[in-house]
């Protein structure tokens, strides 16, 4: 749009040296006109604001902003990179930090905290978690398997072997892991597991002490157990045995004999009625213990005798005969089973 001469002189007034008068000076904006939305009239002259247009920032302009130490500008550059790792957005940390758009983006560009070089370093630590897991578990699944065979290989050897703690056994996988992390690269993770290592062997040597002491105390707990199951057992196949009894401490040769000898002639009665049977010892005599524990051996005597009848029917002499010699020694020991056991505090409940 043109401006003339005319319109210029209605506004403004003559020009000087034009035979016009003297310069008037501009009327306020807005005068003589609706007042902007916001604003009275002439809330605004020239070069001098008496308000504020709404959306305008106050922050104080470049020519009378403080200028900032070295010091200080390294301190919000840190705050700014950390407040962005942490997800704030820029614009936010701009105005709390009273950082200018230009300062923060050129910032967050050279020290790489824009929006899209922390996602590519997140994904790139997420994929390198992943691998890291990966070989972890590899690690632990190899270590494991040498475990159970050094296991396997205690329990075919003739010597006592201590069993193996949870401890031991996580520091072990811990230390398979270190060495597979560092044989591939990831120092920093294989680090980590390490220092993991070090606490578990730490606290393994604070409790080395007391913990020799505390396993031999559980070994005998637990072999007491053992003892007590096998007492029980034994008395039970000898028919000394009721419901409420507590099991001694130790069994006498008596007992042990008998209930050794029962269960080996019983033993071979049923392989020798029943020839196709193909169980193991060790799953017969299972199932023998738990007949005794219902009570089958207090009338042990009257199902030999029939066993006898049946064997000789069979053809079976030489077993027969076998049995029948058993019976005889039985009844020889048993004033002795019956004596022991009416001292202890024991009834005998069998065929006297």
């Amino acid at each position: 749009m043109s401006i003339n001469g005319t319109e210029l002189v209605q506004n403004f007034g003559p020009v000087p040296g034009n035979g016009g008068g003297a310069r008037r000076s501009p009327p306020p904006l807005g005068a003589g006109s609706p007042a902007a939305p916001g604003l009275a009239p002439g809330a605004i002259r020239w070069g001098c604001a008496r308000g504020t247009l709404p959306g305008m920032s106050d922050a104080p302009s470049p020519a009378k902003r403080q200028r900032r130490t070295t010091a200080s500008l390294t301190a919000l550059r840190h705050l700014a990179r950390e407040a962005a790792e942490a997800g704030e957005p820029m614009r936010e940390i701009a105005r709390r930090l009273d950082l200018p758009w230009s300062t923060l983006t050129k910032w967050a560009r050279e020290d790489g905290f824009r929006h899209k070089d922390i996602a590519a370093r997140q994904a790139a630590a997420a994929k390198a978690q992943e691998d890291a897991d990966h070989i972890r578990q590899q690690a632990e699944l190899a270590a494991r398997r040498t475990i159970l065979r050094d296991e396997e290989d205690d329990e075919e050897s003739d010597e006592p072997v201590t069993p193996r703690s949870q401890t031991d056994e996580a520091i072990t996988l811990a230390r398979a892991r270190v060495g597979a992390l560092l044989e591939a690269g990831y120092i920093p993770e294989a680090e980590q597991d390490m220092r993991a290592a070090r606490r578990l062997t730490s606290l393994q040597s604070f409790a080395a002490p007391v913990r020799a002491a505390t396993e031999a105390a559980t070994q005998q707990m637990r072999q007491a157990e053992t003892n007590a199951h096998l007492y029980r057992a034994a008395l039970q196949v000898c028919a000394c045995w009721e419901e409420g009894d507590t099991p001694p401490d130790h069994l006498p040769w008596v007992v042990s004999s008998i209930f050794q000898k029962r269960l080996a002639i019983t033993r071979e009665v049923v392989r020798g009625m029943d020839p196709d049977d193909e169980g193991s010892d060790q799953e017969l005599t299972e199932l023998l213990l738990q007949l005794a524990a219902m009570g089958w051996f207090r009338n042990f005597h009257p199902l030999l005798r029939e066993a006898i009848t049946t064997l000789t029917l069979q053809g079976n002499h030489a077993l027969a005969e076998k049995v029948g010699g058993f019976l005889k020694a039985e009844q020889a020991a048993l004033p002795t089973l019956i004596q022991w056991c009416h001292a202890n505090g024991y009834g005998y409940y069998g065929e006297p």
